[in-house]
Formats: structure tokens, sequence, C-alpha cells
């Protein structure tokens, strides 16, 4: 099988740690240079290397995200411990996804949640703003039997994501659009990994086709949500009161928010549409997870 294209370099959180600082006028210049940007980045991700040891084969996958952060990104297939299946990573690029999905265990289940997202419980999964597809691979271990739905407007990453469910043997429906309120086209800018997402005003990127996430909404009984400030118009629609019995795990965002912080936002639209929220996880960059639930 023929390997997908590979985007540029991307780590969602270490991009936003250098956004951050470059907002400093005497940091700016320096930390913006693109060749700058870029060791900073490499050298800041290797913070996630301890996600090897999610594999059968630590040394190994260390040694080619070394490789990928040196020479560019490029992907490996990997066998996960525990489950026993095989996961495509692209090294130099997604690094931090699989060190959130498999070692850091980003939406597991609290304990609290346990008994409502058990294996018989679980029938349909929605997962919008699937990227590589790095959360359907791991839904497909924890609800085996379930149906998973993915979302993902980004050509590459759609590309990216086919060849990886083909390698780990998970059926998947993926819709190659965005997820919004309605039916129609949208600017989307692409090619940032993780980063991706709808233009604002002003921002050039290509046009792509978005679906009406409520048309699928009504069938779920989990939805994960993290569409990189995408998700406000969804959290604001009064369609999300009349949803059924759902649990959601979603990454809030600042660009976007009704008001700030954006976590306060994201639980005001949450309880507004009746739902309970909790456990949330705010990180240093104003944005982070937060789970909801009916």
């Amino acid at each position: 099988m023929a390997e997908p294209p590979v985007s540029a370099p991307a780590s969602r959180g270490t991009m936003n740690a250098l956004r951050r600082a470059a907002r400093h006028p005497l940091l700016a210049r320096v930390v913006l240079r693109p060749r700058v940007r870029a060791t900073i980045a490499r050298v800041l991700a290797l913070r996630f290397l301890s996600a090897a040891f999610a594999t059968t084969t630590p040394l190994a996958f260390v040694g080619a995200e070394l490789l990928g952060q040196a020479r560019g990104p490029r992907p490996r297939t990997h066998t996960l411990r525990g489950s026993g299946r095989p996961v495509v990573v692209t090294h130099g690029r997604d690094l931090e996804a699989f060190y959130e999905l498999f070692h850091r265990g980003e939406y597991q289940a609290p304990d609290e949640l346990a008994p409502l997202l058990s294996r018989e419980r679980v029938s349909t999964v929605l997962d919008v703003g699937a990227n590589v597809g790095m959360f359907s691979i791991w839904a497909a271990t924890q609800w085996p039997q379930a149906r998973i739905v993915a979302f993902e407007p980004d050509p590459t990453n759609v590309a990216t994501m086919r060849h990886g469910l083909a390698v780990s043997g998970v059926s998947v429906d993926l819709i190659d659009a965005a997820a919004g309120i309605t039916h129609g086209t949208v600017t989307f800018v692409g090619e940032l990994g993780g980063g991706s997402h709808i233009a604002a005003v002003g921002e050039r990127g290509i046009s792509v086709p978005m679906v009406d996430l409520f048309d699928y909404l009504a069938e779920a009984d989990f939805l994960k949500l993290d569409i990189e400030g995408g998700e406000w118009p969804i959290l604001a629609d009064p369609r999300l009161a009349e949803s059924g019995p759902l649990v959601i795990a979603m990454e809030y965002h600042r660009v976007g928010a009704p008001f700030l912080p954006a976590l306060d936002a994201a639980r005001a639209a949450l309880e507004s549409a009746g739902f309970t929220t909790g456990h949330a996880r705010p990180n240093e960059w104003g944005h982070g997870i937060l789970w909801a639930w009916n």
C-alpha cells in the first residue's frame, strides 16, 4: 500500500507554547524565525518520548522519532502494547497525538463516567476532528462492537488516516468534511497537522465541504470534539439540548469563545443545554479538556 502524503511537522501544544512566547515583542523577532521555531519545537517534542513505552518496541520508536525530527516526517508502523494492534505513527509530526491517546489516556473515562461508557452502553462514537485517526483507533479497542463515525476535512490528514486505518484493521465511517451546524462549504486552513482549522475572517485556505453534525448526533453515545475553535457554534446550537443520553469529551479553545476564560464559556454553554460538566483539565495556553454528560 502506498504511503500517504505527509505534511510539515506540527505539534499542537508546542506550537501554542511558541505563539505564547512570541507575544513578547523582544522575543518575537527571534522565536518566529522559521528555523528557530522548528528547532525549538523539535526539542520540546522530545518530552513526549515516554509514549514509546506504549509500544512493544520502545527503542525503535524513539529512534524513528529522532530520525523524523531530524530529517522530516516519515510514517512507521508500531505494535501497541496490550492490544497488539498495529498503528501507523508519522514520526516528526504525530508524537504528541500518540502520547495523548495511548500513553496519557486523554479520553479514558473518569471513574464517575465509566458506567456510562461501558461496552454494553456505547454503540456509536463520533470522532469530530479526527486528525490522522489516533482517537478512532483507540476507540475501536475500547468499544470493538461500536460504530465509529469520524469527521476530518484536511485532505492530507484524511489520506494519512485512511492508510493508518487499513494497517490497523479498524473499520471507521470516515467523512472527509468539516463538522458544523449546517450543510455547505467552508474555508479551511489545512496542512497544520492537529492545528488545522476553519479559517477566520481574512484567513486564506481551501474550500471543503461541511456537514451538519446534528444529523449524526441523535444516534451517538459518545462524542469526542476537538476542532480548534469550531466547537463554539455547535455548543451554541439549541439542538444540543435535544440530544439523547450523551457523553462528551471536548477540547475547548480560546479562539472563537464567546467570552474568556474559555473553560467557563464551555461550561456555560453545555450546562445551558442540560449537561452536567466536570473533570476539566485546563492547560497553561488557555484551552484544555472538559467532560459533559446528560
